[in-house]
């Protein structure tokens, strides 16, 4: 019986935790400055942290259950409801978010956090890419959906590994 309240108590506590991590991806996608093709937002920083931060399956889970909110139709989406997001511009993007977590949280426990960052932020230009290019172009999703942001994903890591390292600290 103890076993099973165990278990109980575990699955809780983690369904919790991820989505509180959705939640966060929420007040992530309000940070938001529109631009062409897709817009700069907070997600990746937020997405960054949570995946430094939480096991691989709990930061994928987080990404999941945010996808979740915005394809029920919640304003999860910068304050947007939008449950077509998976045919919008940003789809690409946003699809990536639990991949990109999960490779992270996987990759930052056993190499250096900065190198987990560069690599889900890959995985996140890749697929943001492959989504753009059928509606924009190949030139334009590359310079404006990846290399654009580029100098941005660069400062987000910087940011997400320092407050990372601290919430590591302190906890």
């Amino acid at each position: 019986m103890i076993t099973h309240q165990a278990k109980d108590d575990t699955f809780i506590s983690s369904a919790i935790a991820m989505i509180l991590g959705s939640l966060l991806l929420t007040l992530g996608s309000c940070i938001k400055i529109p631009f062409y093709p897709v817009p700069f937002t907070g997600h990746t920083l937020v997405l960054f942290i949570l995946a430094l931060t939480q096991p691989p399956k709990k930061a994928a889970g987080s990404a999941l259950f945010y996808l979740l909110w915005a394809s029920m139709g919640l304003p999860v989406l910068g304050g947007v409801a939008n449950s077509l997001w998976f045919i919008s511009k940003s789809a690409g993007y946003l699809l990536s978010f639990p991949i990109a977590a999960y490779c992270i949280a996987v990759i930052a426990r056993v190499k250096s956090p900065w190198l987990a960052i560069c690599i889900g932020q890959l995985v996140i230009f890749i697929c943001g890419f492959l989504g753009l290019f059928p509606l924009v172009g190949a030139s334009i999703a590359l310079t404006k959906g990846v290399l654009f942001f580029l100098p941005s994903a660069f400062v987000k890591g910087l940011l997400a590994t320092q407050i990372a390292g601290r919430i590591h600290a302190r906890y």
